[in-house]
């Protein structure tokens, strides 16, 4: 079939026509989807996106195990009084139940006395309203008394011939000597820095719990 050059130009003109018209839809439906919300879906149905929430986490700390790792320690030293101690020993007697005799020594040691606290009998309670860690502690004991008995020495000796003394006095004046000693580490105040000392340990081994940061350690 053969057809003129004016037909054959109308053909040309009406292909071309409809692909523009065609290239208009599709650009059209492309800058539509651009537009449309990525989360719509097919029909224009709106995806409900929910926002991310920061749950509100309560924190709260275990006072048994607190309480459990203190126990853990059992009793602790925590102060010790040094010593180099000079006593007299005298040894009286009378002979025939008249006549007074006697026998003496002076003598010295080295030692130390030792306070501490039974940790095992801490006990730990909480206010979660005020955000309080009470912590009740014992009182501070002396726990030993240590004589070094190798530093012994001697530096008078008054031995009476009708009084002699014994090995059993030397056992005698050792007890009286670890009773001064003591006495002596109470009058300077082992306990009260025991006391002290103890409480600053407690107060270190709860503060390395995450979780305590948020309360007040208190003592009572």
């Amino acid at each position: 079939m053969n057809f003129s050059d004016q037909t054959k130009k109308n053909i040309y003109l009406v292909i071309i026509g409809l692909s523009v018209v065609v290239m208009i839809i599709l650009v059209c439906g492309y800058i539509r989807d651009k537009k449309t919300s990525p989360d719509e879906i097919q029909g224009g149905t709106p995806i409900a996106q929910m926002k991310p929430q920061k749950d509100k986490v309560l924190v709260s700390i275990s006072t048994e195990t607190i309480q459990d790792g203190l126990s853990n320690m059992g009793i602790l030293l925590t102060q010790e009084y040094y010593f180099t101690q000079v006593e007299k020993y005298t040894k009286e007697k009378k002979i025939l139940s008249v006549l007074p005799t006697s026998s003496e020594f002076m003598y010295s040691y080295d030692g130390a006395v030792m306070a501490g606290i039974d940790f095992e009998k801490i006990e730990i309670t909480k206010d979660e309203k005020e955000k309080k860690l009470m912590v009740h502690m014992p009182e501070s004991e002396i726990q030993t008394v240590n004589v070094n008995k190798d530093t012994f020495k001697i530096y008078s000796e008054k031995d009476s011939l009708w009084n002699p003394l014994k090995l059993e006095d030397y056992n005698i004046s050792l007890a009286e000597f670890e009773n001064t000693a003591k006495q002596k580490a109470l009058d300077s105040g082992i306990l009260e820095r025991s006391d002290e000392q103890a409480k600053n340990l407690v107060m270190n081994f709860i503060k390395n719990f995450p979780s305590a940061s948020d309360y007040e350690i208190v003592f009572e």
